[in-house]
């Protein structure tokens, strides 16, 4: 099973990889001038694209762990553009849906930290976008990113569902998902929040979440700076 995993996720990369290329660059106007209304759909299948990407990337990192290749790999990062980069990629959907992101970036420079760069990129993805379909129309996210003195820490604040408080401790386990979260979205998979703990742990650091049943939800991270 590993094995099939393994292949299948490889060869589903390399197609998407194109999709995704070719989509970029239909929307810079490689291909002619293209309108406000089109740049809009491109976006939005420019961004599933990514989705699947990153779908694929949990699946095979899934099979790494049980297998123990699971690797992190490291290198100085700046958080604070990682952030903002995934706010605007992810901006057009919020917007679409009638949701306003609000980013609150630190008050104070926050220093490169030390990061397996993609998987921390996929975490925030996975934490947004969770909060845009588990908001309802007219909701508010805001993304925070706090430069404590040892530690910085990002939180994404919405005014969705929340989780059932019987169903919290089981909330970060392989495949789990509430079951106000099945009934909004059935199409889930219960790995994102499985995986953002495992790679916060990896990195030294911990998983920040609050909610409160039918008031929002908050789902973060805690880096150390060293």
């Amino acid at each position: 099973k590993d094995d099939f995993i393994s292949m299948a996720s490889h060869q589903l990369r390399t197609p998407l990889t194109s999709i995704k290329g070719y989509i970029s660059m239909i929307k810079e106007g490689d291909a002619g001038k293209v309108t406000p209304q089109q740049k809009q759909m491109l976006e939005q299948a420019f961004f599933s694209s990514q989705r699947m990407v990153y779908l694929i990337a949990d699946l095979l990192n899934v099979s790494r762990i049980r297998t123990g290749k699971f690797i992190i790999e490291t290198a100085p990062a700046n958080l604070t553009k990682i952030v903002g980069e995934e706010i605007e990629q992810l901006s057009e959907i919020a917007k679409s849906r009638g949701l306003k992101l609000v980013y609150q970036k630190p008050k104070t420079k926050v220093p490169d930290l030390l990061l397996d760069e993609t998987k921390t990129r996929q975490i925030i993805m996975n934490f947004i976008d969770n909060a845009i379909y588990y908001t309802p129309t007219g909701g508010t996210i805001t993304i925070k990113l706090i430069n404590n003195p040892s530690t910085v820490e990002l939180r994404v604040v919405d005014t969705g569902m929340g989780v059932p408080r019987s169903e919290r401790a089981h909330l970060f386990s392989k495949f789990y998902r509430a079951s106000n979260a099945r009934t909004a979205r059935p199409d889930g998979t219960g790995l994102g929040l499985f995986m953002a703990k495992k790679v916060v742990v990896a990195q030294q650091g911990s998983i920040i979440f609050e909610s409160k049943e039918g008031k929002g939800s908050t789902f973060g991270f805690s880096l150390p700076k060293e």
